[in-house]
């Protein structure tokens, strides 16, 4: 399976991402550093098996960057560069902490990656905590100041959930989830327009049914494993998942693999 394999340089010339690691061709050098761009060239490879996150996101778009070589904008991975490098530092100190598990890998039929485990007040009993990095209207909706976040408030929920799954499938008795929110736009008159007025938060969030949770990632994941062993495209991604048709213009992959992506950002469809 092809993965993650060009960039899109600033001149908008689609280059091997091996090629650019190296030597960039520019005449003016590379757009951004060496380890910056190992960090950022890095795709997933296909395994076999989904992650929490692939069956989140849809599964035509991950189909899609599991079979076919496609590229990505260097300068648009700025955001989940800031929250790689946030997850780490407290993995760090979480480590150093006695009675914490952090950046845990959990597997079953779906696999994931469990920020921290904290225990409550001694007993045995634990909080699961989530970090994410959320520009300021993402939050609002987290929070129901802005409307419109049902759909970002269960993938939240779903994650979450499923984690604590897997948690105690291997005996964590998870009573409390939460995630706590870092602000990337925090201090700002965005972040103020939006209501928002803190750098970090964290936010309870729902404990679902277990049952719910569990088909809901097996059938992700069969849909997206099946896809991938066939050779068959998935149905068009959902309304909500194509955010309103944004996601498409903007904020896909590999929207000119797809049907509608090429359609909507009127390029030539690439098989």
């Amino acid at each position: 399976m092809s993965p993650l394999v060009n960039f899109i340089c600033p001149d908008k010339e689609i280059r091997s991402i091996s090629e650019c690691l190296v030597q960039c061709p520019r005449p003016e050098g590379r757009c951004l550093s060496l380890p910056t761009l190992h960090t950022v060239g890095k795709g997933r490879k296909w395994k076999g098996k989904t992650s929490t996150t692939q069956d989140l996101n849809p599964t035509r778009m991950e189909y899609l960057q599991i079979t076919k070589p496609y590229g990505i904008d260097p300068f648009s991975m700025a955001f989940a560069l800031l929250g790689t490098r946030h997850h780490g530092r407290l993995e760090e100190v979480a480590k150093k902490l006695e009675g914490l598990k952090a950046e845990l890998k959990v597997a079953g039929e779906v696999t994931g990656i469990i920020d921290l485990l904290e225990p409550i007040n001694g007993k045995d009993e634990y909080r699961l905590i989530d970090y994410k990095t959320f520009g300021s209207y993402a939050v609002a909706k987290q929070m129901n100041i802005k409307e419109g976040g049902e759909y970002d408030r269960l993938k939240l929920a779903l994650q979450t959930n499923n984690y604590r799954i897997m948690a105690s499938d291997l005996g964590f008795n998870i009573t409390e989830l939460w995630c706590q929110i870092t602000v990337r736009d925090g201090n700002t008159q965005s972040a103020h327009q939006n209501g928002i007025h803190f750098n970090l938060i964290m936010l309870p969030v729902k404990i679902l049914d277990d049952e719910y949770v569990r088909e809901y990632f097996l059938t992700k994941s069969f849909a997206l494993v099946s896809a991938v062993e066939k050779g068959v495209m998935p149905e068009l991604c959902d309304f909500q998942e194509r955010w309103n048709g944004r996601r498409c213009k903007g904020y896909c992959s590999v929207s000119k693999f797809c049907p509608e992506g090429a359609k909507v950002t009127k390029v030539t469809l690439e098989e």
